[in-house]
């Protein structure tokens, strides 16, 4: 048999495969599967049956996304056209409607547990799958492709009409399971320019409306600053860049100038990243950046080790009294281990992710350096510092301090599962129309998105409210129309990933400043 005909064996008309056949208690049945396939070891089997059993499980993958696709697009339809329905009989608004076609998408996310732009994505790819690329759906379904070059196909078509793009379906069919990714992407849009070279000019001009800049965290502290644009003008900008690093390496005649430029270690992509971003931010060359960032830093993180104030900022008071000079102290006698190599050095950038305690240190001493103005404000956490629960509204030139809260409990991403895009909204859990409070504990960072869907019969509940120091962390369950349940706990203040913090003793509570912040202070005055 060949590879052309295990693709097109069993195929009914237009492509599909026939057979397909409606399954009572389907849901069961695919749990069953996937606990039958999670309790499965492959000890006692040969290099060969090892083969088999990876061949077995890619055709697995394949068929299963091809039913993935199947029902994701009956979903979204069956949707849409109920609220089409309601619409027509003017049951509800054409704002209600929109608002209830992205709940159906906001649900697809939340069920494959994606974000929502790739949930977008998803719906599109298998529309477009189950109703314009037969052949391609077909090998799919018996698993002769997977998931990814179902999407190349549909990718490289997407400009075309859907009698242009089933004809590249079709001559395309045999090649599906013999082409790599590179190849297939490029003879589809091969194809593709063939049948409507005129879509793809309309396609690469519309492109130019998606140009934007996005940021993104790196390892070890860095971060990718991305640009999207056209690619004249990428190009361009990028070969004026290196133009301006070749310049700084040929003499000015100027001895200062020279001098300086050739005491400059740095290499080529550093004095280009650091230009690019001087240039962008519109700062001179060695000025700090002017824009607010919130830096969440535990007190033993702000001084280093060795520090006469370090015991102080990590642990409070040793005994009762704040000032207590007695060096037999029991508590005084634990050992505390603070700063640049203690166990609880730990700084967190809100939205960001972590950073080391030490480049914190060094790049608050470059702020106080350069005559910055830079604000501390307190934060009230529970005894072991995981969860946050209130903080100073004092900051001298900032208003909003619920609004700052709540950002920083979250971690400024929206809190609902698998979404991860940067708060826009601080959402009522319980409405203000229903009675609904303006408070930390009713409120929750969401995206723009997740806070309009809710008005699409979505509905919150407050299930923790993080104020109680014996209790768990702030977290709202969500109830999606169809009924699914989903836990939305708050991240812990310092981020997810640090061991487990133990428990402090907790201070006293008539104290106005703590410890830290009055030999600080005082050592700020002495300064």
């Amino acid at each position: 048999m060949t590879e052309q005909s295990q693709t097109d064996e069993g195929h009914g008309p237009g492509g599909d495969p026939a057979g397909l056949v409606v399954v009572p208690g389907l849901p069961d049945r695919l749990r069953a599967a996937a606990e039958a396939l999670s309790a499965v070891r492959p000890d006692g089997l040969d290099e060969s049956e090892l083969l088999e059993v990876l061949t077995a499980l890619e055709a697995t993958k394949g068929a299963a996304a091809a039913l993935q696709a199947r029902v994701t697009a009956q979903f979204v339809e069956q949707r849409d056209a109920r609220v089409a329905e309601q619409r027509a009989d003017e049951q509800i608004s054409a704002r209600d409607a929109r608002c209830r076609r992205r709940s159906s998408r906001a649900e697809v996310a939340l069920a494959r547990r994606c974000s929502p732009g790739q949930a977008d994505r998803h719906v599109g790819i298998a529309r477009a799958l189950v109703h314009e690329m037969p052949q391609t759906m077909a090998a799919l379904t018996v698993g002769a492709i997977g998931e990814w070059r179902a999407t190349i196909m549909v990718r490289e078509t997407a400009c075309l009409s859907v009698e242009d793009r089933m004809e590249v379906d079709r001559r395309l069919a045999g090649d599906l399971t013999r082409l790599g990714d590179k190849e297939l992407a490029a003879a589809a849009h091969r194809a593709a320019a063939d049948l409507d070279a005129e879509a793809m000019v309309r396609r690469r001009r519309k492109a130019v409306a998606s140009r934007s800049v996005s940021v993104r965290p790196a390892p070890d502290g860095m971060a990718w600053l991305s640009i999207l644009g056209p690619m004249v003008d990428a190009v361009g900008a990028f070969a004026a860049l290196r133009a301006a690093e070749s310049a700084r390496h040929v003499a000015t005649g100027d001895p200062q100038v020279d001098a300086e430029r050739a005491a400059d270690e740095r290499g080529r992509g550093a004095w280009m990243a650091d230009t690019a971003l001087e240039l962008l931010s519109g700062r001179t060359a060695g000025q700090v950046q002017p824009v607010e960032v919130a830096l969440v830093m535990g007190p033993g993180s702000l001084l280093p080790e060795g520090h006469p104030f370090a015991r102080v900022a990590a642990h409070g008071p040793t005994c009762e009294d704040p000032a207590c000079p007695e060096a037999t102290c029991p508590e005084a006698a634990c050992p505390v281990p603070t700063g640049a190599a203690g166990a609880r050095d730990e700084v967190e950038v809100v939205g960001h992710g972590a950073w080391p305690g030490e480049l914190a240190r060094e790049h608050l001493l470059r702020l106080c350096d350069a005559g910055t103005a830079t604000w501390l404000r307190r934060l009230w956490t529970t005894p072991e510092g995981r969860d946050l629960v209130a903080m100073d509204s004092a900051r001298r030139v900032f208003g909003g301090a619920l609004r700052r809260l709540i950002k920083l409990r979250d971690g400024g991403r929206c809190r609902v599962p698998w979404c991860g895009a940067p708060i826009r909204d601080i959402d009522h859990v319980d409405p203000v129309a229903g009675g609904g409070v303006t408070s930390a504990a009713n409120g929750m960072g969401v995206c723009q998105l997740h806070n309009l869907v809710k008005e699409a019969g979505w509905t919150g509940a407050v299930t923790e409210t993080g104020l109680d120091p014996g209790g768990g962390s702030h977290e709202v369950t969500l109830t999606t129309p169809t009924g699914s349940e989903y836990r939305c706990p708050a991240p812990p203040l310092l981020g997810r990933g640090r061991a487990a913090p133990t428990r402090r003793r907790a201070m006293r509570p008539d104290l106005r400043d703590s410890p830290f912040e009055v030999q600080l202070i005082a050592a700020f005055d002495a300064a």
